[in-house]
C-alpha cells in the first residue's frame, strides 16, 4: 500500500512539473523558471557538512561523535491567481556518515498545497504530505523558514514558528503521510468559520516501534467583538489506533479563546479548554482514560523591520510508539527571534521546550510500575548569508538536551555549514 501510494504520487508531481515546465522560459538565477502564465519553477540543490556529537542518541557516558555530508536537490512549484494558489515541493537527501555508515539514509519528501477562493470569501484549502524520513523532518528548513507559520497551516503561513520541529521524536528511519481538506473564511462580517479533515500516517521501519495513523476533524468559529479582535470557538475529536491496540482510542477537546490582530505586523490568537481521551475498552480495564486542561496558542510581533519574534504553544494527546497501550500527554512550548542585520545577512535564534508525560507506567529493572516522563529542551542558532540572489550560505548550531526516566538521559549538539543554490 505505501509502495503503491509512492508511485501514485511521484507520478503526478512529475506530471505537474512536466506540465509546468512544457513552456518554460529560462528566467534568471534567484527568480526561477517563468514557464509562462503564472506558474514559477524553482529548482535548487542544498548542501551541509555537519558534526554531531551524538548521531546515535547514546545516554550520558556513552556519546560517539561523527561527522557526515548531506546533499538535498530539490524543486518548487508555485502559482498564484486571485481564486487559485498552489505549490508543490520535492527534495530528496543524501546523508553519508565519515564512521558509522551504517546509519547513512536517503530521504525524501513531497507536499502538495492547494487554495481555490478568494481571500475575503470562503475558500477551499488541501494539503498533501509524503516522504521517508530518519531525521527530523527537514522539508521546513529546505523550503524557506517563512515556508511555516502560526496561523492558517495551507498557503497563507508568513511567520516563522518552531513548533514543527517538535511534534514528533521517533528519529528513526520512517514513513510520514499527511493529508487533509478544509473549508472556512468569512460568513458575515462579523463571522468566520473554518472545518479541516486530516488523515495521518507514521510507518516506523523498526520493527520493534507501534506504526500508527489517526483522523481528525477540527471546526473554528470567529465573531468579531471589534475591529481588531475576535472571541474564537473551537472544538476537535481525532480517532487514533496503533499496532498495540485492539481497539481505536479517541482524543476530543473543546476550547475558548481570543484573537487580536493590530496590523499585519502583530497578531495573537489563545484558546484554552477541556480534553479527555479513552479507548474503546472499559474504563476498568483501560488504563489509557485521562483529561484535563488544554490549550492552543500563537503569538507574532514585529517589533522594527529587522526583528520580530514569535511565540507558539500546544497540548495533545499522543499514542507512545514504543510501548504496548500506552499514551502521552505532550506539552510544546517555543519561541524565536528573527533579526535581519543587513539586506545579506539574518540571524534566527530558536527555544523549545517539549514535556511527555506518558499515561501507564511502565516496569523498570524487573520492579514496580514507573511512570515515564520525558523532557526535552531544544536551542536553535541559524545565520543566514545571502551570497548571491540564487546562492546563500548559512551556519548552524542546534543542541538537545533530554531526560527520561525509563529510557535514560542523553544530550546531543550539531554544528552545520551548509549552502543552498536556487534558481
Amino acid at each position: 500500500m505505501i509502495l503503491s501510494r509512492k508511485k501514485t504520487i511521484l507520478g503526478s508531481f512529475a506530471v505537474l512539473i512536466v506540465a509546468a515546465g512544457a513552456t518554460s522560459a529560462p528566467g534568471k538565477p534567484g527568480s526561477g523558471i517563468q514557464p509562462g502564465g503564472d506558474f514559477v519553477v524553482r529548482p535548487f540543490i542544498e548542501a551541509a557538512y555537519s558534526y554531531d556529537s551524538n548521531p546515535l542518541l547514546k545516554p550520558i557516558g556513552q556519546e560517539q561523535s561523527d561527522s557526515f555530508w548531506d546533499l538535498s536537490p530539490g524543486v518548487n512549484v508555485t502559482r498564484a491567481r486571485e481564486s487559485i494558489r498552489m505549490e508543490g515541493l520535492f527534495w530528496g537527501r543524501f546523508r553519508r556518515f565519515d564512521e558509522f555508515t551504517s546509519e547513512d539514509r536517503d530521504d525524501w519528501s513531497e507536499e502538495l498545497r492547494l487554495a481555490l477562493g478568494r481571500r475575503e470569501e470562503v475558500r477551499l484549502q488541501l494539503h498533501e504530505r509524503f516522504g521517508r524520513v530518519s531525521d527530523y523532518d527537514l522539508s521546513v528548513r529546505t523550503m524557506d523558514t517563512t515556508a511555516e507559520g502560526t496561523g492558517d497551516r495551507y498557503l497563507e503561513r508568513t511567520e516563522a514558528t518552531p513548533l514543527s520541529v517538535m511534534e514528533r521524536t521517533e528519529r528513526v528511519d520512517r514513513y510520514l503521510l499527511d493529508c487533509g481538506v478544509g473549508l472556512g473564511g468569512p460568513l458575515t462580517e462579523k463571522m468566520s468559520f473554518d472545518a479541516i479533515c486530516d488523515y495521518g500516517l507514521v510507518d516506523y521501519f523498526p520493527e520493534e516501534l507501534y506504526d500508527s495513523n489517526e483522523q481528525k476533524i477540527s471546526l473554528k468559529a470567529a465573531r468579531g467583538v471589534t475591529d481588531k479582535s475576535s472571541a474564537v470557538l473551537s472544538g476537535e475529536i481525532i480517532q487514533m489506533q496503533n499496532d498495540s491496540l485492539d481497539n481505536p482510542a479517541y482524543t476530543y477537546s473543546g476550547k475558548l479563546g481570543w484573537r487580536w490582530q493590530g496590523t499585519f505586523k502583530s497578531r495573537f490568537e489563545g484558546t484554552f479548554g477541556y480534553y479527555g481521551f479513552e479507548t474503546s475498552e472499559p474504563k476498568s480495564t483501560g488504563a489509557l482514560h485521562r483529561d484535563g486542561p488544554a490549550y492552543d496558542l500563537a503569538w507574532y510581533w514585529q517589533v522594527r523591520p529587522k526583528l520580530s519574534f514569535s511565540l507558539g504553544g500546544r497540548s495533545e494527546m499522543q499514542l507512545a510508539p514504543d510501548t504496548a497501550r500506552n499514551a502521552k500527554l505532550v506539552n510544546m512550548v517555543t519561541g524565536s527571534a528573527q533579526y535581519s542585520a543587513t539586506k545579506r545577512l539574518s540571524i534566527t535564534a530558536l527555544v523549545g521546550y517539549r514535556h511527555e508525560d506518558f499515561t501507564s507506567g511502565e516496569e523498570l529493572a524487573g520492579e514496580a510500575l514507573v511512570k515515564r516522563l520525558v523532557e526535552q529542551w531544544h536551542l536553535r542558532l541559524h545565520g543566514d548569508y545571502q551570497v548571491f540572489k540564487w546562492l546563500k550560505g548559512y551556519v548552524e548550531l542546534w543542541t538537545e538536551d533530554t531526560t527520561d526516566n525509563v529510557r535514560g538521559d542523553y544530550k546531543e549538539t550539531r554544528i552545520t555549514l551548509g549552502a543552498k543554490a536556487a534558481y
